[in-house]
């Protein structure tokens, strides 16, 4: 396995807000958070008490794994043995897609090769465009936390906002680099793994931009404030992570049958082959 798949299983705190404030990737999600926030709708939501929750102030953490590919969005204390199970084979099924990508020699910021990979992998299924407008502010925020706080839920201090600024300073590198042809698309691939009192939800957001769509951006380092304000368009697909129920056997059998798992990285690998 390589450095890069090594580091996915290392988590670190990312910070905490209210219910209210926080907008779930997932629409199922959103559905029952707006139970919560809606006296007059329906209420499923229930307590281990069986009583409904109300409480629109339920903290709701974050974690990040250092690589800046996988986030956790919770708001219970202690998750479900399922939801673990789901999420932990996020990390597997991640470090199996990285490693199939260094075997390709692809660059891990290959929008083509990820969106190749993810469509034919039968592990996910389309389900929006993600098209957000941010307003780069003058004399403000850093340009990168900008852009940070507004593409990723609730990160907007400590430990992981700075991995984020990594990723993000990553991506523009390979933007400037002369061989880099002003059209050609570049990724960073972010699985999000969300749980809201109990039921789990794993999306996947494919951003990606061009020299071109990031002109304005690469005009000034990300790490300065922006002379005069600006719109930036972020596009991304947004995927929907399902059979999981396949994925969580694996990550079980993994460490007991490792051939399971080389088959899974050859199968990714082999839909990065030239047809």
């Amino acid at each position: 396995m390589n450095k890069y798949s090594q580091l996915t299983n290392e988590i670190i705190d990312a910070g905490i807000t209210s219910l209210d404030k926080y907008t779930f990737v997932s629409t199922g999600l959103n559905s029952l958070k707006s139970q919560l926030n809606n006296p007059s709708a329906p209420l499923t939501v229930t307590t281990t008490n069986n009583e409904p929750f109300k409480d629109k102030e339920k903290p709701v953490t974050f974690r990040m794994n250092t690589t800046g590919n996988i986030y956790y969005a919770s708001t219970s204390d202690k998750i479900k043995d399922e939801t673990r199970d789901l999420f932990n084979s996020v990390s597997v099924l991640f470090s199996a897609m990285t490693t199939a990508m260094t075997n390709a020699k692809k660059s891990l910021f290959d929008y083509d090769s990820w969106s190749k990979m993810i469509g034919s992998s039968g592990y996910f299924v389309e389900v929006s465009k993600f098209k957000s407008t941010i307003i780069i502010k003058k004399n403000q925020l850093s340009i990168n936390t900008q852009i940070i706080q507004r593409l990723i839920p609730g990160l907007t201090t400590g430990n992981s906002l700075e991995i984020a600024k990594n990723v993000l300073e990553a991506l523009n590198g390979e933007y400037k680099n002369s061989k880099t042809k002003a059209d050609e698309k570049l990724g960073h691939l972010l699985f999000i793994c969300e749980e809201l009192f109990g039921a789990p939800s794993v999306h996947v957001r494919l951003f990606y931009g061009s020299k071109k769509s990031h002109s304005s951006i690469l005009k000034t380092p990300c790490v300065s404030t922006a002379k005069e304000e600006f719109n930036q368009v972020q596009e991304a697909n947004t995927f929907m992570f399902v059979d999981p129920d396949i994925i969580a056997q694996f990550a079980s059998k993994f460490q007991k049958q490792p051939k399971e798992y080389e088959d899974l990285i050859k199968k990714l690998e082999s839909s990065l082959q030239t047809k």
